[in-house]
C-alpha cells in the first residue's frame, strides 16, 4: 500500500510542474503588411524555450509561458510549403528533376536566431510582430513587438 501512495506522489508532483504560465498571442507580419503565411514564434529564455505555430491569417499563440523576459525568433516563414521529397519520374520511369521551385524564405535569415534578431518581448503580454523582408524580396522595415494588450491566463 505504501508503494503505490509513494508512486501516486510522484506522478501528482510531476504533474504540477507542467502547469502553469501564460497564454501569450500576437500576430507576425511581414515588411509589406501582409501576414506571415507559415512558421513558427520562439520564445527563448534561461528558464526555458516556448514555440508555437503561424496560422495562415498570421496570428501565433503560445501556451504555458512562464512570467519574464524573452528573446524571440522566428523560422519557416517560406512563400510556399515544401512540395514531397522532390522526385519525379518521366514516362519511362526514369528520375527527372523536379519543376518545383524550393520554397524561399520571405523574412531576413537574422529572425532564425533569438541573439541576433533584435526582437525581445516581457512576458505576460502579447506581442505582434512586423519582420523585415528577405534580401531580394521587397522593402524592409525594422520593428520591435508591439503590445497588443494583455495576455490570457491559460489554464
Amino acid at each position: 500500500m505504501k508503494k503505490y501512495a509513494v508512486v501516486i506522489g510522484l506522478v501528482l508532483s510531476i504533474g504540477g510542474c507542467s502547469g502553469g504560465g501564460t497564454a501569450v498571442k500576437g500576430k507576425v507580419t511581414l515588411s509589406d503588411g501582409s501576414p506571415a503565411p507559415r512558421g513558427s514564434v520562439i520564445y527563448s529564455a534561461d528558464s526555458g524555450t516556448f514555440r508555437g505555430g503561424i496560422q495562415p491569417d498570421g496570428t501565433y499563440s503560445i501556451e504555458g509561458v512562464t512570467s519574464g523576459d524573452y528573446s524571440v525568433s522566428v523560422t519557416g516563414v517560406m512563400d510556399s510549403e515544401p512540395s514531397g521529397d522532390g522526385m519525379s519520374y518521366d514516362d519511362s520511369g526514369n528520375y527527372v528533376e523536379s519543376a518545383a521551385p524550393a520554397p524561399k524564405s520571405l523574412i531576413d535569415t537574422k529572425y532564425g536566431d533569438p541573439g541576433k534578431s533584435g526582437l525581445k518581448v516581457t512576458v505576460p503580454g502579447s506581442y505582434d510582430l512586423s519582420l523585415d523582408s528577405a534580401a531580394g524580396t521587397g522593402t524592409s522595415s525594422a520593428s520591435s513587438p508591439t503590445p497588443t494588450g494583455e495576455a490570457a491566463p491559460s489554464e
